[in-house]
C-alpha cells in the first residue's frame, strides 16, 4: 500500500473507533473543551484586571513622561522655568509638579507616619485623577486643608470634617482640617498617603522653585519615547522615566499571579491529558488480538500507530473547537458584566483578545496529542503472535 492508501485506511478506522463509543467520546470532549475554555476565559480575565490595574496606576500617579530629579539629588531645581517651557511646547497638554515628603500625623491621641502628596490642584486635575478619588468628605480649597487615605483614616479613627496635627520632616507641626478620605486604588497612596497644597509644603519645609517630580501628560502617550529625549534637552534633566517603565513594577506583579493562574490551567490540561491517553491505551489493551489480525493480515505497525494517533487527534480537534467557543462566549460574557474592585477602586471586566484562541488551541492541542503518542506506540508495536492468543 501507498503513502495515501496508508492514511486513508488509518483515517477510516480512527473514524470509527472513536465514535463506537459516543458516551465516552462525549466525556473526553468534554474534559478538552472545558480545559481549554479555562485558559481563555483565566487568561482573558488577567488581561483585563492588569489593563485595569495599569490604567489605574497611570491615571493616579503618572504623567505620560516623569521628570525626575539629577542622581544623588532630592529635588528638581528651578521649577518655574521648567513649568515656563513645558507650557510653550507642542503635544505637552498638561504638566503638574509633586513635593514629596513625610512626617506624622496625629488625631485624638493617635499617630501614624505619614507620606505626604504635595501638589498644585488646578495643574493636578489636567494630568491625574487623584483628587477625584474622594470617598468622604469634599476635595482640596484652601491651603489648610489636608486629605488622608481611607486606611490612615482607619487606623486613627479619623473623619472628614475633623482636626488632626501634622508633624513635618523638619520638626515643625501644625493643626489641619481633613477635607475628605481618599481611596485612589494604588497601595503606598492607600497605606499611609496625605494630599495637601505644595505652596504650604514648600513654605514650611523652607523650599522654593523645587519639587520631586514633574508629570508632563502628552496629546497621544504613545508619543513618551520621542519625547523623552526632547524633555531631557530642552529642560536639561538626566533622568525621565516613560510610563511603560512606571509600570514596570505592576507588570512584574501581574507575572507572579499569572503563574499561579497557570498552575489552575495546567490541573485542567492534566485532567484533560490523562483522560485522553487513558481512554486510548484501555481501547488499545482492549483490542490486542484485533490488532495482531490487523497485523497478520498485512498491516503494518506504523499505520496501526497512525490510527491511535488519529483518535487523539481528533479527540484534540473536536474538543478544542467546543472549547474555543465556549471560552469566546464565557470572556465576552464577561466582558459584558464587569465587577467593581475595592482595591483599586474601579470597575474590571474580562478581555477578549484573538490570541488567545490561538495560544489556548496550541497548548490544549499539544497537551491532548503527546497524551495519546504513548499509547500508539504500544499499538504500533504490539507483537502478533502475543496479541493473537491475548498472552
Amino acid at each position: 500500500m501507498g503513502l495515501g492508501s496508508d492514511i486513508r485506511t488509518a483515517f477510516f478506522f480512527a473514524r470509527k473507533d472513536t465514535l463506537k463509543n459516543k458516551r465516552v467520546f462525549a466525556l473526553i470532549i468534554i474534559a478538552i473543551a472545558f480545559a481549554t475554555a479555562n485558559i481563555i476565559i483565566i487568561n482573558g480575565f488577567m488581561d483585563g484586571f492588569s489593563n485595569s490595574l495599569m490604567d489605574v496606576t497611570l491615571d493616579i500617579s503618572s504623567g505620560h513622561v516623569n521628570l525626575y530629579p539629577k542622581e544623588n539629588e532630592r529635588y528638581i531645581e528651578g521649577l518655574g522655568v521648567k513649568e515656563l517651557k513645558l507650557s510653550g511646547m507642542e503635544n505637552v497638554v498638561a504638566h503638574s509638579p509633586r513635593l514629596y515628603s513625610s512626617g506624622t500625623l496625629s488625631y485624638k491621641g493617635k499617630t501614624k507616619t505619614v507620606k505626604i502628596i504635595a501638589l498644585d490642584p488646578e495643574k493636578e486635575r489636567d494630568v491625574t485623577t487623584i483628587l477625584g478619588k474622594i470617598t468622604e468628605g469634599g476635595t482640596l480649597t484652601r491651603e489648610n486643608e489636608i486629605l488622608i487615605s481611607y486606611r490612615l483614616a482607619e487606623d486613627l479613627g479619623a473623619k472628614a470634617g475633623g482636626e488632626a496635627t501634622l508633624v513635618f520632616e523638619n520638626g515643625r507641626s501644625k493643626t489641619y482640617r481633613i477635607k475628605g478620605i481618599t481611596r485612589t486604588g494604588v497601595m503606598d497612596l492607600d497605606a499611609s498617603g496625605v494630599i495637601m497644597y505644595m505652596d504650604e509644603v514648600n513654605r514650611i519645609l523652607g523650599l522654593s522653585g523645587k519639587a520631586s517630580i514633574i508629570m508632563v501628560k502628552l496629546s497621544d502617550r504613545e508619543l513618551a519615547e520621542e519625547y523623552s529625549i526632547i524633555l531631557k534637552k530642552e529642560l536639561e534633566v538626566t533622568k525621565v522615566k516613560v510610563w511603560k517603565e512606571e509600570i514596570e513594577g505592576i507588570v512584574g506583579s501581574m507575572n507572579t499571579i499569572k503563574k499561579m493562574t497557570d498552575t489552575v490551567i495546567a490541573v485542567g490540561l492534566f485532567a484533560a491529558a490523562v483522560s485522553v491517553g487513558v481512554i486510548i491505551y484501555v481501547n488499545v489493551i482492549n483490542r490486542r488480538r484485533q490488532i495482531g489480525i490487523m497485523k497478520a493480515i498485512g498491516m503494518n505497525g506504523s499505520v496501526i500507530f497512525t490510527i491511535y494517533l488519529m483518535e487523539a487527534i481528533f479527540l484534540a480537534g473536536i474538543g478544542i473547537a467546543v472549547g474555543d467557543m465556549l471560552g469566546y462566549v464565557g470572556t465576552k460574557y464577561l466582558e459584558t458584566k464587569p465587577f467593581y474592585c475595592p482595591i483599586i477602586k474601579d470597575y474590571i471586566s474580562a478581555k477578549f483578545y484573538t490570541y488567545l484562541l490561538y495560544d489556548a488551541s496550541i497548548v490544549s492541542g499539544a497537551v491532548v496529542v503527546l497524551a495519546g503518542i504513548y499509547p500508539a506506540l504500544i499499538a504500533g508495536r504490539t507483537n502478533i503472535i502475543k496479541a493473537i492468543w491475548g498472552t
